[in-house]
């Protein structure tokens, strides 16, 4: 081999132009090219064996040595390096550009490579000048341990033992590749990679696994417990979700066709229909706000917290809600009201909005999506004044335009009342420029020293309903999902804004009405006019906002309810045991023993705790009945207390009562109570009942007690407790010491 290599290398270039080489430069050569070491030879024997090892294909050696280019490019490669390291720059790297149009494969001559590499199939691989490679490394075809710059000194990779690189890899700058590591094919890997690891993906992502590699009479085996692929993880995680999604379609189209699992009761047509919005996901919310010249009463309260829960339950259950509650800020009893004292009239609307916000926000009330205001929407009554009176539904009389109701055939289809009840049941003024009594105003003329806009018809201002339609108009659509308000709005406020409404666009206005009902006192209806109201602020001085709300969601949201503070003080006894259970349970939480220690009720209270958030939608479900998925609450709460009742211990109890807490706390999230911590349920009941004590000062009539007993003094420690009795605080003795409580109710 050594003459064979000493008679190639010169008659070689003899046939090549090589300016500026001497015609003795070859014999020139050191002896010590020719006498290479074993070691030499040895990498040569190692890189043959690589091939049989990492290629099964191999069949034998003629094979490898004739029909292997990556063999070739290793073993010119070696022969180059040699020269290189002997100080021959020419030779070597024109051997390397002859050996790369031979294989496909170029290998700068200064690289260096260790023993045992297999260069698979080779085609388009580049291994650049300070590139290292370490002992038994296999590349596939189009890999390149590349540079990032031209800076001088090292800017390749440093590939580690045992290491494989896919094919199209790009490996590029001084960054080194760990022992035992894996290169995804295509993968383009700029940062260091750890032992033991698999790096895939653009730019490359690293997974470190356990990686075994042992050696045995058939070679190198490699075992990977796992080879992951960031692209085939995404795709497949973005074929579930597509799975997901026809799933979920699947189920809207057949409830749309079957109708669906919700019910909601509808005014229009007095029977609880199957809940199916106009755009499948999608619910367009309407609710007639306060006309803002006064305090909030009770009455208000309760159609604020009915529809801020339907569409708190309606967003939990997956739709997507647009919620829109107006504002009446110009109309009669605003002008009255400011004239009453003397400030002008914008400034009443201003004062009682901030007032409305200040109450809803105390009750938990969400602010709406959307909160137009009537006087911000001038433009557009005008706009469908105009159109009313283009189609021939509407008139103009001295510079007041008017809705014609006998032109409209369907007028009373809301109410259900003839017209004789409707003219009873309306504020029918009488006013000689109407057509008919019952029909309504548009648009009003001004009066002197009243608020006014110009219009086409003279200085005016908008009539009550034609507010709300243009608002609804403008930010949901001409027909929506739902529209809200008291069961006092049905006749006429309601029925007159879908007569325009339709009159106006053609079409059906509203999907689903609903109202609530009436508060009433002594069975009669809560009304600022029959002077037999309280205001929001009165009630909440005497009793916490979340008392309040619990109130009339024990109701459903359709019935009557009789305000009285018999009914208030229920609430509130309900709702201090919702906290006292969430006390024992976080106790039991705290201190519950390893052993396993069932109660006599276990399989009941399962049961329950399974079946609970079923009966809870059962309940919601069903025209957002509220009053009985208040029952549902509280019938997992009285079970709770049973449960624990049985000291029940171990991991099972545990997971048991863990379940509850968290069951108990979602749907208190969907009907937005139970909003405190117990601990702060406790300070509010202090606030309300005006306990004339300190939280400091308890505790130290408490400490007081506790000496008492401790000399058996037992008429000082009872006079103590029932001193607090008195002022409404009990005493309760545990094995941990004496805890407080304020009485409720």
């Amino acid at each position: 081999m050594i003459p064979l290599i000493r008679n190639i290398i010169p008659e070689l270039f003899s046939h090549m132009p090589c300016h500026g080489i001497r015609a003795d430069f070859f014999a020139d050569i050191p002896t010590e090219l020719y006498n290479t070491p074993m070691s030499f030879w040895e990498n040569i024997k190692l890189d043959f064996r690589a091939v049989f090892e990492k290629d099964p294909a191999a069949k034998n050696g003629l094979e490898v040595i004739f029909a292997y280019p990556g063999f070739h490019a290793i073993f010119l490669h070696r022969i180059n390096h040699l020269l290189w390291n002997l100080g021959f720059p020419v030779i070597p790297r024109l051997l390397s550009h002859i050996g790369r149009f031979l294989t496909g494969i170029e290998i700068h001559p200064a690289a260096k490579i260790g023993s045992g590499l297999f260069i698979d199939h080779g085609m388009g691989v580049v291994i650049g000048e300070t590139t290292e490679i370490g002992k038994n490394v296999l590349l596939y075809q189009g890999v390149t341990l590349g540079g990032t710059g031209k800076e001088k000194g090292k800017r390749h990779p440093t590939l580690g033992n045992n290491v494989t690189v896919g094919a199209g890899a790009k490996i590029l700058g001084a960054i080194k590749i760990g022992d035992n590591s894996v290169i995804g094919a295509n993968a383009v890997i700029l940062k260091n990679v750890p032992d033991n690891s698999i790096s895939v993906g653009v730019p490359g992502r690293v997974t470190r696994k356990k990686v075994i590699r042992m050696t045995t009479e058939e070679g190198l085996v490699e075992f990977y417990d796992y080879f992951p692929d960031p692209i085939s993880e995404k795709l497949k995680e973005l074929e579930s979700h597509v799975d997901a999604l026809t799933k979920k379609i699947d189920a809207t189209e057949k409830a749309q066709k079957t109708g669906g699992k919700m019910k909601v009761y509808n005014t229009l047509t007095a029977e609880k229909e199957d809940f199916i919005p106009l755009n499948k996901d999608r619910v367009n919310m309407y609710v007639c706000g306060v006309t803002v010249y006064d305090s909030c009463h009770i009455g208000h309260a309760r159609s604020a917290i009915v529809f801020d829960v339907i569409q708190r339950y309606l967003r939990y259950r997956g739709f997507n809600v647009t919620f829109v509650r107006n504002f009446t800020d110009i109309d009669d009893k605003i002008i009255n009201r400011a004239k009453k004292e003397g400030i002008p009239w914008n400034e009443v609307a201003r004062k009682y909005t901030e007032e409305f916000y200040s109450d809803m926000d105390s009750l938990g009330v969400a602010r709406a999506d959307i909160e137009p205001k009537a006087t911000e929407h001038i433009k557009e009554m005008i706009e469908i004044v105009k159109g009313l009176i283009d189609k021939g539904y509407a008139y103009e009389r001295d510079g007041s335009v008017y809705f014609e109701v006998n032109k409209f055939s369907e007028y009373g289809k809301l109410s259900k009342r003839d017209k004789e009840d409707m003219m009873a049941g309306a504020r029918v003024e009488v006013n000689e420029r109407k057509k008919d009594p019952m029909d309504f105003a548009l648009w009003k003329a001004s009066k002197e020293g009243e608020p006014f806009w110009e219009s086409p018809w003279g200085k005016g201002r908008p009539g009550w309903h034609i507010e709300c339609t243009a608002m609804s108009l403008k930010h949901l659509a001409e027909s929506f999902d739902i529209h809200g308000g008291g069961a006092d709005l049905i006749f006429p406020h309601h029925e007159n804004e879908m007569a325009q409404s339709e009159a106006y666009t053609g079409k059906p206005f509203v999907r689903y009405w609903m109202h609530n009902g009436f508060i009433t006192i002594d069975k009669e209806k809560m009304s600022k006019s029959l002077g037999n109201f309280f205001t929001i602020k009165e009630v909440l001085e005497r009793y916490d906002p979340e008392v309040v709300r619990f109130f009339i969601l024990s109701t459903h949201y359709r019935s009557p309810i009789e305000f009285s503070d018999e009914q208030l003080k229920e609430a509130e006894v309900s709702i201090d045991r919702y906290y006292t259970t969430l006390t024992r349970i976080s106790d039991f939480l705290n201190s519950v023993g390893a052993g396993e220690k069932t109660s006599a009720v276990e399989k009941t209270f399962e049961e329950m705790v399974r079946a609970f958030r079923e009966k809870f939608l059962t309940a919601m479900d069903d025209d957002f009945n509220t009053a009985l998925a208040v029952g549902h609450i509280f019938e997992l709460i009285r079970e709770v207390n049973k449960y624990l009742d049985g000291k029940p211990s171990g991991q099972k109890a545990k997971e048991l009562v863990l379940k509850t807490m968290e069951l108990l706390k979602e749907a208190g999230s969907v009907l937005n109570t139970f909003r405190k911590t117990p601990d702060e349920w406790q300070t509010a009941l202090m606030k309300t009942k005006k306990i004339p004590l300190t939280e400091k000062d308890i505790l130290n009539r408490i400490t007081s007690r506790e000496e008492a007993r401790q000399k058996k003094d037992w008429a000082a420690a009872d006079a103590i407790r029932k001193e607090l009795d008195e002022k409404g605080i009990i005493l309760e003795d545990k094995k941990e010491g004496t805890g407080w409580k304020i009485k409720a109710g």
